[in-house]
């Protein structure tokens, strides 16, 4: 059991090297050699643990996935249901530097799921997770006569996460024009459009 739990430890040891890499490098720079002396072990080490680069790689991604999730599981709830999805979303966005790092591997890794299946499983897979979360939330604020009956919470879920999405590529690409202050009201701004239009009076 023990001997089991260090070989995992070590393999998240190498995957947190990996993003490392990429996020500095970009996904050519991301070699064996330079993963293994950025975790400070031998390629020999990182070959026992993964088979493949192609391996490493999937183990990486999935890794900052699962860190990613916990992090959005940890997050407070509020006195509403639209501060917890504030707060939730607000976990995704690259306001440190652990979060802008992500992003940058995240994008890094996206074009990989148009050729590479496996990658294409795990991307869905996971997106499916947060999606399915946030759709919860929303019929929960439904029930509770937080939000609009008519609103459809998959059809918010998904606008949530595909505007969350754009205002972090924004951020980290155009910086100044989508600093942290704007994408930080602009995303309070949307949700108070969707909870403020038609939502029910007591």
């Amino acid at each position: 059991m023990a001997r089991t739990a260090d070989t995992e430890a070590r393999r998240r040891q190498v995957a947190e090297a990996l993003l490392r890499v990429i996020a500095r490098d970009g996904l050519a720079g991301a070699k064996l050699a330079s993963v293994a002396a950025e975790a400070g072990v031998s390629i020999g080490l990182v070959q026992s643990y993964f088979r493949s680069k192609d391996e490493l790689l999937r183990f990486g991604i999935e890794h900052m996935c699962t860190r990613a999730l916990e992090r959005i599981a940890e997050t407070p709830h509020g006195q509403t249901v639209r501060e917890t999805l504030l707060s939730v979303m607000d976990t995704l966005l690259p306001l440190d530097e652990d979060r802008r790092h992500e992003l940058a591997v995240w994008l890094a890794f996206l074009p990989t799921t148009l050729i590479d299946p496996e990658m294409r499983r795990i991307h869905q897979a996971n997106s499916r997770q947060l999606l399915d979360a946030l759709a919860a939330g929303f019929a929960h604020a439904q029930e509770i006569g937080e939000l609009d009956e008519r609103r459809d919470p998959h059809d918010e879920a998904a606008a949530l996460a595909a505007f969350t999405d754009g205002l972090a590529v924004h951020h980290l690409a155009t910086g100044d024009d989508f600093d942290r202050d704007r994408i930080q009201r602009l995303l309070t701004n949307h949700l108070d459009r969707v909870f403020s239009e038609g939502t029910r009076t007591p």
